[in-house]
């Protein structure tokens, strides 16, 4: 399926063991939408923004990231120690800081370099 909006376009891929195309933590299906874009901006002059999402991945891995920071800043609250993250993407990281910037006893903020850039969730 294709959509086309302003100057987005969304490519959602449906079917059956598609597993491999999404990789692991998404890996596989970000660089896909790396090459992909790479191509739709190839000969424009307007910069086209590209979306490819494979079984509705994105969807559920922003659930799963919004739950997982609810999660930790529960475990934060209690303990009072800071959490460290794995590893995320800027798209990743922007869920964790979006879900708890409203939270007025917890902070988040990012550390690290690249691809070693992780979220911090701490105690006010």
């Amino acid at each position: 399926n294709i959509k086309i909006e302003d100057n987005t376009i969304v490519v959602n891929i449906d079917g059956n063991s598609y597993g491999n195309l999404i990789g692991y933590r998404g890996e596989t299906l970000n660089a896909m939408q790396t090459i992909l874009s790479s191509i739709a901006n190839k000969k424009v002059n307007d910069r086209i923004k590209l979306i490819l999402d494979i079984g509705n991945y994105r969807e559920k891995r922003e659930k799963s990231l919004e739950e997982l920071a609810e999660k930790v800043s529960k475990t934060v609250l209690r303990n009072g120690k800071n959490i460290t993250l794995e590893p995320m993407t800027a798209f990743e990281r922007k869920i964790i800081h979006s879900k708890l910037q409203e939270n007025p006893r917890i902070e988040t903020y990012s550390i690290g370099e690249g691809d070693s850039r992780r979220v911090v969730i701490a105690k006010k």
